[in-house]
């Protein structure tokens, strides 16, 4: 197995990664976006259970690690820009019934492979940084409005607050760049039970059944979340 995380990340969580991991791949752009996000894997690469598509201008280092280890991908339309309208293309979230983004902000090579899901139109465009799939249509956020728009739907969500989620360049950053999920796993760049809520967010994770991995005992940081790829 295959995992991607950005290069910034705190070192023991990398190393950490590295016992979990077959190979790790430390990302990282230049003078293509947001310094914020420059790093974040979730930026440049969409992920569903069958696809990866990747921005067309994303840095060659990733395209060779994924050449080099026979990752099948394909390029998405548009490429990663540093303005917010070409940062989220490719920041969206797929379930076998919903597809999540902000309506209007997705790659249209996105919006081929999910044409038959029922489409969830939120208000944070950077969905992927904020939402993470848990399976059987469970959900965590550290956002308010897809919390509410999830809770419409008759979702289940559980709610984090952002507060004590590190992130350069910015106050706070978001829940699901802290993350990636594998099996019933999922690995958090950080502790939660360093945060005020994380008491309750494991309660609900491991009422789920869910293990936990702290991959470091720093506080969360938001990374860009982590993408776990199968050989």
């Amino acid at each position: 197995m295959l995992a991607i995380i950005d290069r910034r990340a705190p070192r023991e969580a990398i190393e950490n990664l590295k016992k979990h991991a077959d190979v790790v791949f430390q990302f990282e752009s230049a003078g293509i976006t947001f310094n914020s996000i420059s790093g974040h894997p979730d930026i440049f690469i969409y992920q569903d259970e069958s696809n990866l598509v990747v921005a067309p201008n994303s840095p060659l280092s990733l395209l060779k690690f994924l050449d080099t280890h026979k990752v099948n991908y394909f390029f998405g339309e548009n490429k990663v820009q540093e303005n917010f309208e070409n940062s989220v293309g490719y920041n969206c979230i797929s379930t076998s019934d919903y597809f999540f983004h902000k309506s209007g902000t997705t790659d249209p090579e996105i919006i081929k492979l999910n044409f038959d899901k029922e489409i969830i139109n939120l208000p944070q465009a950077y969905t992927r940084c904020s939402l993470t799939h848990l399976g059987n249509n469970k959900y965590i956020t550290s956002d308010k409005g897809i919390e509410k728009k999830l809770l419409e739907k008759g979702l289940d969500c559980f709610y984090f607050s952002p507060e004590q989620i590190s992130i350069i360049d910015h106050k706070h950053g978001f829940l699901g760049g802290t993350n990636g999920t594998y099996q019933n796993k999922i690995f958090f760049i950080g502790s939660i039970d360093l945060h005020k809520y994380g008491c309750a967010l494991r309660k609900y994770m491991e009422d789920l059944e869910i293990e936990i991995v702290s991959l470091s005992s720093n506080f969360l940081y938001d990374g860009g979340g982590i993408l776990f790829i199968e050989q």
